[in-house]
């Protein structure tokens, strides 16, 4: 932060021409005063502002300084202290969860994919079913004369059947119900991933809003030291009200700015503590990280890796191989089942006799059968389902094949993407930022030694600010950009240092 003083002096110079050469960091700014000037200036009693940047932040000192006239001047720097802001409460350097920690919180909490994980238990119960075999047919039955002649004539018979498949279903079902558990584990894979692109996209930004407040804090705290030196020149009558409501309108600009980027950041914030699965009440601090200038991977690798390792074409390669099975299964499923039975049959028969009518012969038998039953397949042979798998097939490897295009056009453009925001961010980082803080300091002092008006330093505020913001808005996209081609590619490519 910069410290503030405060130089006054009653003492008239009696040189004809004076240079002031002020050392500002690596800066030195030389100003010429011309007697008629310097002269004015002091009889209104003008008051000076220096920026001392080689204090440190929050200091507070008395020097000494020797006047142009011989007599001693006093330094005195004030103290301003500022609570901190939400940036600094939530954004550290050194504390709080990384990007990586938050997305392993969000594999364990989240919600929504743990709704989605259900669906492996249902496949894995899908295909624990496919295994199974027909179950057996037991059969009871009993015949009596007891409701006619009741002559106690009576049959019972017990029977076993057992049907067996043919044509392999068996096998073709297990074979669909394993391509089917292994589609869900692709789309569970899938979901993991468009998550894990929301936690960083929302990481990256709320990291981007915090250095954006922290830039309108300092900003703000910049204009209300102005606003107190405005003050106390406008008393000495060394500035006008005009200068003045000029400040104050700048001023009240930034703070609605830096109220709409607080309430920006509070909203990320909420967004990545429902996607990790915190509660809004739950205390989240970021820590920044810092990605690496270049990932190392060049356009083709980062394509064939994508067309490899994603996990939706990787689901639609799956839901095609699956549709081929289905084929088979219906295929097979116009083989008939066979069914072999066993029948037991114990029966009581009243005979009547031959001579004599009235005479009763009973018969008692055991019978023991066997038998086998086969459909015949005349009408129905599948063909409709045969048919609807066919098209089935046809759907699922169109889709992949547009997947496919799709994945390289993802790619091509994420890459170009992150290759712009690195260059944007390597020129921000070389040229315009040092410049336009070099300008903004120079303008500063010239406005305080009155060479220059305020609204020149309100506009050279703005440059600077709006210098300040581009770099916050280029660290974004380039993060943005390294988690979109983590996206495409569909694999951890970017090693972060904390």
């Amino acid at each position: 932060m910069e410290d503030l003083a405060y130089l006054r002096t009653g003492t008239r110079t009696s040189c004809e021409e004076r240079n002031s050469s002020i050392v500002l960091g690596e800066v030195t700014v030389e100003i010429k005063l011309d007697k008629t000037r310097v002269r004015k200036r002091l009889g209104k009693q003008s008051i000076f502002l220096w920026m001392s940047l080689s204090l440190p932040a929050m200091a507070q000192s008395t020097a000494q300084t020797p006047g142009t006239a011989g007599e001693g001047m006093t330094k005195q720097t004030l103290l301003i202290t500022e609570p901190p802001s939400i940036a600094a409460r939530c954004v550290s350097e050194t504390e709080g969860l990384t990007v990586r920690e938050l997305i392993k919180v969000m594999l364990v909490r989240n919600k929504e994919l743990e709704a989605v994980r259900t669906q492996q238990r249902q496949a894995d119960a899908r295909l624990a079913q496919a295994r199974l075999r027909p179950n057996p047919t037991f059969d009871i039955e009993h015949a009596d004369d007891a409701l006619f002649a009741n002559e106690g004539e009576r049959r019972s018979s017990l029977s076993l059947s057992q049907p067996f498949e043919l044509g392999s279903k068996r096998s073709k079902r297990i074979q669909v119900a394993l391509a089917f558990a292994e589609l869900t584990k692709a789309q569970i894979a899938e979901v993991e991933r468009q998550l894990t692109t929301q936690v960083w996209t929302l990481f990256g930004q709320a990291v981007a809003a915090a250095a954006q407040l922290e830039q309108l804090d300092q900003i703000g705290r910049l204009n209300q030291q102005m606003m107190r030196v405005m003050e106390t020149r406008l008393a000495a009558g060394d500035a006008s009200k005009l200068d003045q409501r000029l400040l104050q309108v700048t001023t009240n600009q930034f703070e609605a700015q830096r109220l709409q980027a607080e309430n920006q950041l509070s909203g990320l914030l909420l967004q990545i503590k429902t996607l990790i699965g915190f509660s809004p009440e739950d205390s989240l601090v970021l820590r920044k990280a810092h990605p690496p200038e270049d990932i190392g991977i060049s356009q083709q690798t980062a394509l064939e890796m994508a067309l490899e390792r994603r996990p939706d074409l990787r689901a639609a390669k799956v839901r095609e191989a699956m549709a081929e099975s289905e084929i088979e299964l219906a295929r097979a499923e116009a083989f008939p089942n066979i069914s072999a039975s066993v029948r037991y049959t114990p029966e009581k028969n009243i005979i009547e006799g031959l001579l004599k009518p009235e005479e009763r012969i009973v018969d008692r038998d055991k019978l023991l059968s066997f038998g086998i039953s086969i459909p015949l397949p005349v009408f129905n042979r599948q063909q409709g389902n045969i048919a609807e798998a066919a098209s089935l097939r046809a759907r699922a490897r169109s889709e992949r094949m547009s997947l496919e295009q799709g994945v390289r056009r993802d790619v091509l453009l994420a890459y170009q993407h992150y290759q712009t925001a690195r260059r944007s961010l390597e020129v921000l980082t070389g040229n315009v930022l040092p410049e336009s803080r070099e300008s903004f300091q120079i303008v500063q002092l010239a406005h305080r030694l009155g060479e220059l008006r305020l609204l020149d330093v309100i506009n050279q505020e703005r440059l600077f600010l709006e210098a300040q913001l581009s770099y916050v808005v280029a660290q974004r996209d380039y993060f943005t950009a390294l988690a979109d081609l983590e996206a495409a590619i569909g694999k951890d490519i970017t090693p972060l240092s904390d």
